[in-house]
């Protein structure tokens, strides 16, 4: 049996994420998610361990997860509200000073797409996470949306100071 003392606290379950039994997650501590195998719920007072399927980064502070047996949309609505906590023995926590502070792809928002010549590709107006690979969906001058993948290979220099995001796209990519 899991007691108080063995865990911690490390953030809240939010709505779920379509129809698949993905839910969101608001973490309140910096966690190694790659690292994240299980978490621990309280289940009408007793600690139960859940394992985890899959966890994705949907912002600086949510995760997209799928908990293992939690298949649709109604099992986990169930678990909407339910604090997060992690086993202190898994050692997931991040010290402070370990901290990398990087950006996610959902934190790009508004940012404006530069090319590496400094043309004005449009605007990021969203992050699709639906797929595998996150795409950008960006508004372009001529008011159409295109989506652009979210590749570090592709990213030249991010300036928070002037939201301007520069990246070198594959040729033909802004013509699909």
């Amino acid at each position: 049996m899991i007691t108080e003392a063995e865990i911690t606290e490390i953030g809240k379950l939010g709505k779920p994420h379509g129809i698949n039994g993905e839910i969101n997650a608001y973490l309140n501590e910096d966690v190694d998610i790659e690292r994240l195998g299980r978490i621990v719920l309280d289940i009408e007072g007793i600690y139960v361990p859940f394992f985890i399927d899959s966890v994705r980064t949907k912002r600086i502070d949510t995760v997209i997860m799928h908990i293992d047996g939690i298949d649709d949309e109604q099992h986990a609505a169930e678990l909407t509200h339910h604090l997060v906590y992690v086993l202190k023995a898994d050692d997931l926590v991040v010290a402070d000073d370990e901290d990398d502070e990087g950006m996610y792809a959902a934190d790009l928002a508004g940012y404006t797409i530069l090319s590496e010549t400094g043309t004005l590709i449009g605007r990021i107006i969203d992050v699709d996470l639906s797929t595998e690979n996150a795409l950008f969906v960006v508004e372009r001058p001529d008011m159409t949306n295109i989506y652009i993948p979210v590749a570090d290979e592709m990213i030249d220099d991010i300036d928070p100071d002037s939201r301007h995001l520069v990246m070198t796209l594959p040729e033909g990519l802004l013509d699909l």
